[in-house]
């Protein structure tokens, strides 16, 4: 018999009264569970995410409150505590709704196998959405001290790619790391990427002519150095790799693109703490302060809406721009 602990949460989910699952049980119900509700979704990031907060749900649960025993027996007081929990673990607010949204999508699953008979989360309040510690972006002065880094032939071909592609495209980080060969190609007067973005929509990015310079720079270098990459093969990767310098041909890893993102800002004297998303907070801050129209930004980059493109804006708050210097009645140049 399989007992319930922390290793395997998600057991409990379908266990009998008394809170026991049959080896062969368990394994069916997991199995089911992962292909009629996360296998649902087709991104693997939004499987990952989900089933981390659904885990982190149950594992409050039954660490607090032991004889609940069943999801049957999840009420929405259990709901509540763990939002409060959340709170006081000083979650930000949007990582507080992205937990109960997971929640929220669980229990209605639930309720359409006829599981549980109604969603505890639909009723309870969520925290308003609030960036807590905004995402720090770049001022364009800023970027191009970044660029001018990359005037010495020192630095690595891969690195100038990865920083232009992230600032000029406005693109994820998961987005770089999948990026096929394929995917890169000319499209009439344009060189363009096409790229999976969140929620598996398809986006065709234009790629500015600076930018595609240093890319096929890039290819060309991997040339010389006998990394020729085909049409199926992820367009960055590694150079190295200590471990098993036979096995390069695979994407660059999450954890590298964030080095290359630290090492250069702060080469180039950026002091505050800069991150990849850092370059698509820049990217959207930079065409919206330029005059770009908010709507044809937002699905630019991919957002579902354009209040989460305006979250981005950092640079709207800066007191120069204020609309008291665009009065018309106080205007002296007329």
């Amino acid at each position: 018999m399989v007992k319930i602990n922390k290793s395997n949460a998600l057991a409990p989910l379908f266990c009998s009264e008394g809170g026991e699952l049959t080896t062969v049980d368990l394994e069916y119900q997991r199995a089911k569970l992962d292909y009629e509700f996360f296998h649902n979704f087709e991104s693997e990031h939004t499987r990952k995410c989900y089933r981390r907060d659904i885990l982190q749900f149950f594992t409050f649960v039954y660490e607090n409150f032991p004889p609940t025993g069943r999801v049957e027996r999840v009420e929405r007081v259990h709901v509540v505590a763990f939002r409060n929990w959340l709170f006081e673990s000083e979650y930000a607010p949007k990582s507080q709704n992205r937990k109960l949204s997971a929640l929220s999508s669980y229990f209605d699953f639930l309720v359409e196998k006829g599981v549980v008979s109604a969603n505890p989360v639909s009723s309870v309040k969520r925290p308003r959405q609030e960036v807590a510690t905004p995402t720090q972006d770049l001022s364009d002065d800023e970027i191009l001290a970044l660029f001018a880094l990359f005037e010495k032939p020192e630095h690595s071909p891969l690195h100038k790619a990865v920083i232009y592609l992230l600032f000029t495209t406005g693109i994820r980080k998961s987005e770089l790391i999948e990026l096929k060969l394929k995917d890169y190609r000319q499209q009439g007067e344009h060189r363009i990427i096409e790229i999976r973005a969140k929620g598996g929509k398809r986006l065709t990015k234009v790629i500015h002519p600076h930018c595609y310079q240093v890319i096929d720079q890039y290819l060309r270098w991997m040339q010389s150095i006998n990394r020729t990459v085909d049409g199926e093969d992820w367009i960055f990767q590694p150079t190295r790799n200590p471990r098993d310098s036979g096995h390069l041909i695979k994407p660059l890893r999450p954890e590298s693109i964030d080095y290359i993102i630290k090492k250069y800002a702060k080469e180039a004297g950026v002091g505050r703490r800069i991150t990849p998303h850092s370059a698509r907070a820049s990217y959207i801050g930079s065409a919206l302060e330029s005059g770009v129209d908010l709507l044809r930004l937002s699905v630019d980059v991919g957002h579902s809406s354009v209040k989460t493109t305006q979250e981005y804006d950092k640079r709207k708050k800066r007191l120069s721009g204020s609309p008291v210097y665009q009065l018309g009645f106080l205007n002296t140049k007329k």
